[in-house]
């Protein structure tokens, strides 16, 4: 595939935003932001769309145009665009679809075997050394020509509880710590868990992982209704004791917590027990359950968007007084990108089946999404992943620019159209028509640019 050629400068991208105290005049591709009178907003958009209008205005106005422009509101800025080259130094390898645990949620149905209850599969350890094989001998590559590549990634993930296949995770480590050395390319190791290990696979993920993330529902009652084992008891106190082993060992993690109905108003006395009980955690990541896999069965319901939104802007000021990170995927106004995550821009992602995808939710060859996003398979006979060119080129075109209904918002550059897999499901780009999920970063995206503003006086 040809590299995506840059997009020209644009023409300037004005919004106007409104709060309690008025106007704010917002410039997304800049990062500006400035409040503003009803008469300064109605000058600096008729200088945007004419120019010429300047001298038909008032000294005022012209003043106020200056102002703006001398700070670059006015100004033509590239667009955000990624490049469609499929050559990543990166992989997620699912070890396997087994789960110790029966999520009431889950999106996979992990441990079941799917919606469609496919076998529970174990990855072949030639599929994982072959991945690693390639985004290693990438990274190196790609550092020799002068790219900003230090190290290639290896993400242990899964459909499934990945340490359910914890050999098979031991030996994929070994080998890329061999590899690493054998090529002379650090490699680097992240672990998504529900944090229900022994002892032995505890030691191993202290010892060998630079950073996790631990699947937990923020307060023990949560997590023992919502995330119960197999064999149906409650898994917090296993939970528990992961996480302050890792804060012992200052091991980089972070929480991600999937927010129901039911516990939407106890963000804030989450964010309490977080705070305290794991100093020094990397960020608490609040989700809003998205109601398919098992969820679907359950009675865990999607929480009201407004509510979702009030309770987590409660908990953010208990996250700043906590010295606690909180996060939503879909509010991110540091950010300018063209697609939410990498399903655009090589994402590679290995299932247990050695099928690839380009998005974690979608892991089964029966999920009808994998028809838009498996772009590739582990080959038996050649020993090797065979990749399909006109399925990475279908996926590189899942941006933002390709989406009609986002080209008036505010958000576009930031959530990218959000979660491909989720607002995409079943549907073209030109269909897109929003979800419960764009009222909740619009409204913590705003609230991102609300407290910019006051901080800058």
């Amino acid at each position: 595939m040809d590299e995506q050629v840059a997009y020209p400068p644009a023409p300037p991208e004005l919004f106007v935003l409104n709060d309690e105290r008025g106007p704010i005049l917002y410039a997304p591709l800049g990062g500006l932001m400035a409040r503003a009178n009803e008469s300064a907003v109605q000058a600096a958009f008729a200088y945007a769309d004419d120019p010429a209008v300047l001298e038909t205005m008032s000294a005022e106005e012209k003043a106020v145009v200056h102002a703006l422009d001398e700070r670059g509101f006015f100004a033509c800025r590239p667009l955000p665009h990624h490049e469609s080259v499929f050559r990543p130094a990166q992989v997620t390898l699912f070890p396997t679809n087994n789960c110790n645990l029966r999520c009431t949620y889950c999106y996979a149905f992990g441990g079941e075997g799917g919606g469609s209850r496919e076998p529970i599969t174990t990855m072949k350890l030639e599929v994982a050394q072959r991945a690693v094989d390639l985004v290693a001998r990438n990274a190196k590559e790609r550092a020799a020509e002068g790219e900003a590549v230090r190290n290639f990634l290896v993400s242990i993930h899964g459909n499934g509880e990945p340490f359910c296949a914890f050999d098979l995770i031991r030996q994929i480590v070994w080998y890329a710590q061999d590899v690493a050395e054998r090529l002379d390319v650090p490699a680097v190791f992240n672990a998504a868990t529900n944090g229900v290990l022994n002892d032995e696979q505890l030691d191993f993920l202290v010892a060998n992982f630079n950073s996790v993330n631990i699947s937990f529902d923020g307060l023990p009652a949560y997590q023992d209704a919502n995330r119960p084992t197999a064999a149906g008891k409650g898994s917090f106190a296993q939970v528990d004791r992961t996480m302050r082993r890792l804060v012992e060992a200052g091991v980089d993690f972070g929480i991600r917590t999937t927010v129901t109905a039911d516990m939407v108003e106890s963000m804030p006395e989450i964010v309490d027990f977080v705070a305290e009980r794991y100093p020094g955690i990397e960020q608490l990541h609040f989700e809003p359950v998205w109601e398919c896999g098992r969820c679907v069965t359950s009675a865990d319901t999607m929480p009201d968007s407004e509510v979702f939104t009030r309770s987590y802007l409660a908990a953010l000021k208990r996250a700043e007084a906590g010295g606690v990170r909180l996060v939503f995927s879909g509010a991110r106004q540091d950010m300018l990108v063209d697609t939410f995550c990498k399903v655009s821009s090589g994402s590679f992602t290995v299932t247990p089946t050695g099928d690839v995808t380009a998005c974690y939710e979608v892991s089964y060859a029966s999920d009808p999404r994998s028809e838009r996003f498996f772009f590739g398979r582990f080959d038996d006979e050649r020993g090797d992943f065979v990749f399909d060119d006109e399925k990475l080129a279908e996926l590189s075109e899942l941006t933002v620019h390709n989406i009609p209904y986002c080209a008036d918002c505010f958000c576009r550059w930031h959530c990218a159209g959000d979660c491909a897999a989720k607002v995409l499901d079943g549907i073209e780009l030109e269909e897109h028509r929003g979800s419960v999920r764009c009222h909740i970063s619009r409204a913590l995206t705003l609230n991102q640019i609300q407290r910019k503003l006051d901080w800058n006086g």
